[in-house]
């Protein structure tokens, strides 16, 4: 299979789930559910999306749309830095914060998203906002406990790296973060466990993809010998003839355990999408072009399930597949999770948008 897959894509629920303030967190099936609120968490990866699509010559038609989502995603997440550089995570839908301090994974995801802004936009208001707070925040990049926050982080510092006049400073923190992947790795891996953790939970494939970024910049063939021996863990534990099957969030996977069929998130597939397009991107592997592709299929019905999450009347994704079905609820994690995995495969030459026909024909 080597012609690009045609990914269908539509802004409408991103644009429904983002009011004046950023993206709501919740919805009742397509309706955005106004008394969740906000969190840093959707509105940094909705950035992510809304500046990658604007950076593709197919999304042109979408250029307006795509520039006043990134304008108030930028702006929830410059609101949600506290003075010492960090974010609080949970917003009410008064503009409340909800907490004194969001987690660790709420940072790194912010951080990621202010690296891809400064990759992006290199030249542009966004990246000078997007600089002035990552450099508010990146003191406090390496000393983060947890290694999924750290993969998000690397992921933004490595994104920022992109420009060669923060090379020289962030090298160093960059380097910090790979050791601290690669000690994890040492800490729990083991015979048949090639891995960073005592279980597979979520967004499993950010953590080889952000030492295999890592190990680029560093140039550690240690860091690339252990992001690939983790990749090739999560295919062989994930993809089971030729469908992805995600670890479920009841009961996830421990080590020496079996993993959870259900409830599988699009946050979590999304991810493996993502891990596949880097893998593909930087070693070109071939093995990791088909695994991109079976991963995206799977919120089009190439599940175990065999059901569709991607809405195409509403341009939205179903927030879980559970047993029997699936979650009728369309959030933002879920949407933005769709809209990613589709800008990492459309960016990597593993698919071609299908944008929808009147708006294509509306700019001509």
């Amino acid at each position: 299979m080597n012609e690009p897959l045609a990914v269908e894509m539509r802004l409408d629920h991103m644009e429904r789930m983002t009011d004046s303030t950023g993206m709501i967190q919740h919805a009742v099936g397509p309706v955005p559910d106004f008394a969740t609120g906000y969190t840093s968490d959707d509105n940094a990866r909705a950035l992510i999306a809304a500046l990658g699509l604007q950076s593709l010559p197919e999304c042109r038609p979408w250029s307006a749309r795509l520039a006043r989502l990134a304008d108030r995603y930028l702006a929830f997440l410059v609101y949600a830095q506290r003075p010492d550089g960090r974010f609080r995570n949970f917003v009410g839908y008064d503009r409340r914060f909800l907490e004194e301090l969001g987690s660790e994974d709420s940072f790194g995801r912010a951080l990621w998203a202010l690296g891809e802004t400064m990759r992006t936009q290199p030249n542009s208001y966004y990246g000078r906002v997007a600089a002035a707070a990552f450099e508010r925040a990146v003191p406090h990049a390496t000393g983060l406990s947890f290694v999924r926050a750290q993969a998000f982080a690397l992921l933004g510092l490595c994104a920022a790296w992109e420009r060669e006049e923060r090379r020289v400073a962030l090298e160093p923190l960059i380097g910090e973060l790979v050791e601290g992947l690669v000690a994890a790795y040492h800490r729990h891996s083991g015979p048949g466990w090639p891995w960073f953790d005592e279980a597979l939970t979520y967004s499993n494939g950010v953590l080889p993809a952000a030492l295999l970024r890592g190990a680029v910049v560093t140039g550690s063939k240690e860091a690339r010998r252990i992001a690939e021996e983790a990749m090739d863990f999560l295919t062989e534990s994930l993809i089971i003839d030729g469908v992805l099957q995600i670890v479920g969030n009841h009961g996830w996977f421990p080590k020496g355990g079996r993993p959870a069929l259900y409830d599988q998130q699009p946050v979590d597939a999304g991810a493996m999408v993502l891990a596949y397009a880097t893998f593909w991107s930087v070693l070109g592997r071939p093995a990791d072009r088909e695994a991109a592709r079976i991963s995206f299929s799977w919120f089009t019905g190439r599940n175990v399930e065999g059901i569709s999450l991607y809405d195409p009347d509403t341009g939205g994704c179903k927030d879980g597949l559970l047993a029997g079905g699936v979650n009728l609820n369309q959030g933002a994690e879920s949407v933005v999770a769709y809209l990613l995995s589709a800008y990492a495969l459309v960016k990597t030459g593993l698919a071609l948008p299908s944008l929808p026909e009147e708006e294509v024909r509306a700019v001509g």
